[in-house]
């Protein structure tokens, strides 16, 4: 027997399922769900929303800088973009924002706060589109490996879960925020947790960031900060050119049109 279909389903089966073969998951299942956090389900509204920008500043960015070509995401993308409603905290207090789960399942959270009535392109970012570039960027290394030489040039400053706060001279601990973090060498403070996230911390940034942001980053940096960030940049850009033919100025290039042209978008409606 068929099942049972909405007008949701059926846009998702032609856009994400048969195309790309990846399966959209909106309604909660708990199988699906970490047990670890408190978690409620994504609404629907939200989720149509979600959707279409997904395809739209994600999977179709991939596929224009590849040239029209479907095949890159259908072989190398997650088999699952799974939402849920709420936000999700870890151990530490700190926000989770995205998972990707051993190459086939990203998972994004805290979907009910997007407002996608009055788009702000820096929140869609901070809370979506950075971690979809991040997470993915976690299956293509986990597929093919990039140069270990990038682990070893700030082999002795990552922190591990000590990323989100760092203790002053003064004995008190602060919120680390980007900006504590460049004149380390690291293009956020996240990246500072360790190497894996470094490097696809390189990525996600730069292409969801225009060109006069990262000249301020490295002009913070100072001069020592600013070095080391470009040759573990040097290193990522050349992993995506050389391993999987991606131009990372290519791809930003068309990552910020897009981001320009959502207000067209109609993200209430299924057509």
């Amino acid at each position: 027997m068929t099942p049972y279909r909405t007008a949701f389903d059926e846009w998702l089966l032609d856009n994400y399922v048969t195309p790309y073969n990846i399966d959209f998951k909106y309604k909660f299942e708990y199988k699906e769900s970490d047990t670890d956090y408190n978690l409620a389900p994504a609404e629907l509204s939200k989720s149509v929303a979600m959707a279409k920008l997904v395809k739209y500043l994600w999977i179709d960015a991939y596929v224009e800088v590849q040239g029209n070509n479907r095949d890159f995401i259908c072989t190398y993308g997650p088999k699952m973009i799974h939402l849920i409603g709420s936000p999700a905290y870890d151990s530490s207090g700190t926000k989770v924002l995205g998972t990707a789960e051993g190459g086939k399942k990203i998972t994004l959270y805290e979907v009910n706060s997007l407002d996608f009535e009055n788009v702000d392109i820096e929140v869609l970012n901070e809370y979506y589109f950075k971690t979809m570039h991040h997470e993915f960027a976690h299956i293509l290394h986990q597929k093919r490996n990039y140069d270990p030489s990038l682990d070893r040039i700030t082999e002795g400053k990552y922190v591990g879960s000590d990323w989100y706060f760092y203790v002053a001279e003064n004995g008190n601990s602060y919120l680390r925020e980007d900006a504590d973090a460049w004149p380390e060498g690291f293009v956020t403070a996240y990246a500072m947790s360790e190497a894996r996230e470094d490097f696809v911390e390189n990525i996600a940034m730069y292409v969801t960031h225009d060109q006069a942001y990262w000249d301020n980053m490295l002009k913070v940096a100072g001069t020592a900060g600013a070095a080391i960030i470009n040759q573990k940049f040097t290193i990522v850009y050349n992993y995506m050119l050389e391993t999987w033919g991606i131009n990372l100025d290519d791809l930003r290039e068309i990552v910020l049109r897009r981001q320009q042209e959502i207000p067209e978008l109609d993200l209430s409606t299924i057509e």
